[in-house]
């Protein structure tokens, strides 16, 4: 008999915990603890395997335990062109300008396509299974986020060194340090808030201690210094108002970020009165213009390589700093996979936001644009969603399958939704939201 055949009660809070615990784990494997090289790389790379094992394994066994889950894709398209920006990833070591770095690089993604695949499956089985608030994904993207910014606000006093980064000549002193970029966690962050947000009204009542982490979380975001991040949190925050029906609610929502950009985000946008460096978004325009004059038109069609940008490892700007990686997600494509990745990465997020659109679902809707909003600003200035390995592409392909696989955005959310008299009706907007 198959251990899940038995009929012995198994604690959905205890699973609950078991997915937050794997969730957080994933997103700190993209942490640097240490200045060692070598060790930093054989404990991302051990970490990111072992969870990618654990939920693989996990998956087959609930799947051959419950054959009442399928797996079936009523969206298919993002999933599949996804699939094939990697192909085109693969085929290009034909051609790259290091076949070492592209093949790493393109390891690694593939790695987290699989964990992202394999995790959205596990709880969408939880979630059929039990037919639980646990299980959705906002709710355990939210509770993995908290402990892992907890992290930081205590290691901002015992450790300064390591968690604050000091730029502007040591004037400015920004959250995050050499373990993470600033910017990269103030994503984190405001992921965070867009999956708080939706929890705030449970059973008709507002939950204090919900309206405190999101006010910890905009704290430790502030002390990020990101520009981005924080123009995604006000994107998030009136996103989250449009979707609100009461009129009061969405007045203090709008107030609230009315009073938090004169307070704080005037001084996160303009440091040391260097109005040049926020035009210039921190010398990446002319960088950005002297990628396209000068390697674009030397590799147009199918680029230098996967997550390659020049013939050698950097690229030596005129008018910029010298770097080897493009700080926008889409140039990264264009440069390393010429016009035919760049024409294959946008179709791919136009059916994304095409299955968006056609999301029977109002809550899937909404956690999926709140959540797609910090990752593809993000995507604008740093790593981004195609760049090189970062949580943000697992937190995109986690929505690309949430909007594509029946399973977790399907029959089973829309049935309840719908009946006044369903088990989970009275859940509120945020737990109702997609696995």
């Amino acid at each position: 008999m198959h251990p899940l055949s038995k009929q012995k009660p198994i604690s959905i809070n205890a699973l609950f915990v078991f997915t937050v615990i794997v969730l957080g784990l994933r997103i700190i494997s993209y942490f640097s603890f240490s200045d060692d090289v070598t060790f930093t790389q054989i404990y991302k790379a051990g970490l990111r395997i072992s969870l990618t094992v654990i939920v693989l394994s996990v998956s087959i066994q609930l799947r051959q335990g419950y054959s009442k889950f399928t797996s079936n894709y009523i969206r298919p398209l993002p999933v599949w062109l996804y699939g094939g920006y990697l192909l085109l990833g693969l085929t290009s070591l034909l051609w790259t300008t290091s076949i070492n770095d592209s093949l790493m690089q393109l390891v690694m993604d593939l790695e987290g396509f699989v964990f992202a695949l394999f995790f959205m499956q596990m709880i969408g089985i939880f979630k059929e299974k039990y037919q639980s608030s646990n299980f959705y994904f906002d709710k355990i993207l939210a509770y993995s986020i908290l402990p892992v910014a907890m992290i930081f606000a205590i290691g901002m006093y015992v450790d300064p060194d390591n968690y604050y980064r000091l730029t502007h000549g040591g004037q400015v002193a920004r959250l995050g340090g050499y373990i993470i970029n600033p910017n990269e966690l103030g994503m984190l962050l405001v992921v965070g808030i867009a999956c708080w947000l939706p929890q705030l009204n449970f059973e008709g009542k507002f939950r204090v201690s919900r309206i405190l982490i999101i006010a910890f979380l905009i704290w430790l975001l502030i002390l990020t210094e990101s520009r981005s991040s924080f123009i995604g949190m006000l994107l998030v925050i009136s996103t989250y108002a449009i979707f609100q029906k009461s009129k009061v609610f969405k007045f203090i929502l709008v107030a609230g970020m009315i009073v938090l950009i004169p307070l704080v985000g005037v001084g996160i946008f303009i440091k040391q009165n260097d109005l040049e460096e926020v035009i210039s978004l921190t010398g990446r325009i002319p960088f950005w213009k002297d990628l396209l004059t000068y390697n674009f038109p030397k590799a147009p069609w199918f680029g230098y390589g996967y997550m390659r940008i020049d013939f050698s490892d950097k690229f030596e700007s005129i008018n910029a700093y010298a770097g080897g990686m493009t700080h926008n997600t889409f140039l990264q494509v264009l440069l390393g996979l010429g016009l035919a990745g760049f024409v294959l990465v946008l179709t791919q997020i136009s059916t994304f936001f095409h299955a968006i659109f056609f999301c029977k679902d109002k809550a899937i809707k909404q956690v999926v644009c709140m959540v797609f909003i910090p990752v593809v600003i993000n995507s604008l200035t740093e790593f981004g969603i195609f760049g090189e390995t970062n949580y943000g592409i697992i937190f995109y392909l986690m929505l690309v399958f949430a909007v594509s696989m029946e399973t977790i955005s399907g029959s089973l959310r829309i049935k309840e939704t719908t009946k006044p008299n369903a088990k989970n009706s009275n859940l509120p907007i945020g737990s109702m939201s997609a696995a």
